[in-house]
C-alpha cells in the first residue's frame, strides 16, 4: 500500500481509513427553531419574503407540511456539526486539517419542518491517496428526521491533511 510518495505512518493511516469504507456514524439528535430560521434569513437572505420560511400562521393554513419548513441551505450549514458529530464516532481526526472539499451530489429530498428533531447518518464510501501524504474522503451524508423521512442526500468531500490523522488515532490537537 506503500508508495514512493506515501511515508509509513501514512500508508498505516490509510489502511485505517479503508477499513471504515461502508461502516456508518450518527450524530446527535438537532433540532431547528423559527427564531434559528429568521434570524438565518435576515442574515442569508435565503427566505426573505417566503411566508413558508418565515410566515407559521400562513404556512399552517396553506402548505402541506404543517407549518413553515428550515431553508435547504441552512440545513446544509447544520453539516458540519453533525458531520464532525457522526466521523468521530468511526474515526479520531483533527478537523484542523480535515477541509472541505466540496459535494459532488446535493440534493433536497424532502421538506424540513421547523421544529423537527433530526440527525445525520454519515457514512464513509471512499478514500483515495493523494500527494504530500494526503487523502480525499467522500462521505454519503443524510439528514433524516425522526420518523426516517430523509430531508437531505450529499457526497461530500474532505481534504484530509497529513496532520489529519493520527498514528495512534487520536487527535493531534497540539498541531497547528
Amino acid at each position: 500500500m506503500q508508495t514512493a510518495e506515501t511515508s509509513p505512518s501514512t500508508a498505516a493511516a490509510l489502511a485505517r481509513m479503508q477499513q471504515k469504507i461502508g461502516q456508518e456514524g450518527v450524530s446527535e439528535w438537532h433540532r431547528i427553531t423559527q427564531d434559528m430560521v429568521d434570524r438565518y434569513a435576515d442574515l442569508s437572505g435565503d427566505g426573505t419574503g417566503e411566508w413558508i420560511h418565515l410566515d407559521p400562521q400562513r404556512a399552517a393554513r396553506e402548505a402541506s407540511y404543517g407549518g413553515t419548513i428550515v431553508q435547504g441551505f441552512f440545513q446544509v450549514s447544520h453539516l458540519i456539526k453533525l458531520s464532525g458529530e457522526a466521523m468521530r464516532t468511526l474515526v479520531s481526526f483533527d478537523m484542523n486539517h480535515a477541509l472541505n472539499y466540496g459535494f459532488d451530489r446535493l440534493r433536497f429530498v424532502r421538506p424540513m419542518p421547523v421544529g423537527a428533531r433530526f440527525r445525520a447518518r454519515v457514512r464513509i464510501s471512499e478514500v483515495t491517496p493523494r500527494p504530500n501524504d494526503s487523502f480525499l474522503l467522500k462521505e454519503e451524508v443524510l439528514l433524516e428526521l425522526e420518523d426516517g423521512t430523509v430531508t437531505l442526500a450529499a457526497d461530500w468531500l474532505f481534504f484530509l491533511g497529513p496532520r489529519a490523522l493520527t498514528e495512534s488515532g487520536e487527535p493531534d490537537h497540539a498541531a497547528a
